[in-house]
């Protein structure tokens, strides 16, 4: 074969087709690097755990909520798995004894053909189960902020006043009575209504009543009673000369306990209306009292004596 020849032959192995070849031979490459490079690689993942606790039993140690899982797999296997997509881990505590271990074993988690579990964190969850039982007990109300001034909460009813509560005996025999969540009684001034939840702290104890609690809040008057002593007695409405005996009564007042306590006694006034008296012949009456200049909410309970002689004359 001569020279030319065979530079021809060389010349369409190499230079013919050049960029479909180049191509090719760079796919070529490529698929040996990822075949080469498709080793066993390792993933971790956080799979949910649901427990299954037997019916009229309580699991009071601590549950575990989720298990860290290691999987090993071929690292084409594992870049087509998704680990947030791990199923439940079920823990059936149906057989399990009221104080015992629980192992978690790689069976429990399941994945995808090609991978496998090789660790689990933790591996075993502490199991302690009380039968449950029930209790009834009272409801106490709660209140938060403050009525408008001069008024009180003076009682609350509670409809049911008693419910039942469910879990196990070691926590019911703690709790003695149940809340209410706060009831608002900010700048109110009348009584009212309300439906409510109730609070129970203890996350293994439950209300047995499946409806909202009927709370009634009786808003009334901060009153406070005041007696004034001594007021001094006029007579008004008449020219005449006027004698009153006896000279002073006292006076019995109630209202709001600020006004009350505020009150000046030389500003109320005891006087006898003698308008009917001006206008006959001076002599002798019995006259009753009225009482003047008593705060707007402040009301005359008593006024003692009420009744007064009166005798007029001439100036």
């Amino acid at each position: 074969m001569s020279s030319l020849t065979l530079r021809n032959i060389l010349r369409r192995i190499f230079v013919h087709n050049f960029s479909m070849k180049f191509i090719a031979a760079v796919l070529t490459l490529a698929l040996y690097i990822w075949v080469s490079e498709d080793r066993e690689t390792v993933v971790a993942s956080f799979a949910p755990v649901r427990i299954v606790v037997p019916d009229n039993l309580v699991l009071v140690s601590d549950p575990l909520d989720r298990v860290k899982v290691t999987i090993r797999g071929r690292w084409s296997d594992v870049n087509r798995f998704d680990p947030s997509q791990l199923e439940p881990i079920r823990l059936d505590l149906t057989r399990a004894d009221s104080d015992s271990i629980v192992t978690i074993t790689p069976n429990m988690v399941r994945v995808p053909p090609g991978l496998r579990v090789v660790a689990l964190e933790p591996s075993s969850m502490y199991v302690e189960l009380e039968r449950e039982s029930q209790r009834v007990v009272p409801i106490i109300p709660q209140t938060t902020g403050e009525p408008q001034a001069n008024y009180v909460v003076e009682g609350i009813r509670v409809n049911p006043a008693r419910v039942a509560i469910r879990g196990p005996q070691s926590r019911l025999e703690r709790i003695n009575s149940v809340q209410t969540e706060p009831v608002d009684v900010s700048n109110r001034n009348e009584s009212f209504d309300r439906n409510i939840q109730l609070r129970v702290e203890d996350g293994l104890v439950r209300v047995d009543y499946d409806r909202r609690i009927r709370v009634n809040v009786e808003i009334g008057s901060e009153l406070d009673t005041r007696t004034l002593e001594d007021i001094p007695v006029t007579g008004v409405n008449t020219s005449l000369q006027v004698d009153i005996s006896p000279a002073t009564t006292s006076v019995t007042v109630r209202g709001p306990r600020a006004l009350v306590n505020r009150l000046n006694a030389d500003v109320v006034r005891a006087e006898i209306d003698l308008s009917d008296e001006d206008r006959r012949p001076p002599g002798t009456f019995s006259k009753e009292v009225q009482i003047q200049n008593l705060p707007q909410d402040v009301e005359q309970v008593q006024v003692y004596p009420d009744r007064f002689r009166v005798v007029t004359s001439e100036r």
